[in-house]
């Protein structure tokens, strides 16, 4: 799916509380920046944040950017029923937004201090 990028906690736990406070708050810093800077990207209608854990016991959580017009209208994303390839342009593209909303992130953090 186009935009589609997985946030993987850096610390080995399996379900979002088992983080300290201060690492969960991080962690969820984290997902709502990248699911942003996805957003500012792509323009979807709508962000799906997917966890689950039952395939890989490591936290992360999945974002899939909706579209009016993605084959999965209505109902939840299913991976199995499509595939997709990214160009290696448009990894880094994802990879630059991300980038410059987690630099964004850090100068505002800064800047209230």
């Amino acid at each position: 799916m186009p935009g589609y990028v997985a946030v993987v906690s850096k610390r080995h736990v399996v379900e979002p509380f088992e983080l300290p406070a201060s690492a969960g708050f991080a962690f969820w810093r984290d997902v709502l920046g990248v699911a942003k800077a996805l957003t500012d990207l792509f323009a979807p209608v709508k962000m799906n944040y997917e966890i689950h854990g039952n395939t890989i016991p490591h936290l992360h959580v999945h974002l899939y950017p909706r579209f009016h017009a993605d084959p999965f209208v209505g109902r939840p994303i299913d991976p199995r029923e499509v595939s997709f390839t990214r160009s290696k342009a448009e990894r880094t593209r994802i990879g630059r937004a991300i980038r410059r909303a987690a630099a964004g992130s850090r100068s505002r953090q800064t800047a209230h201090r």
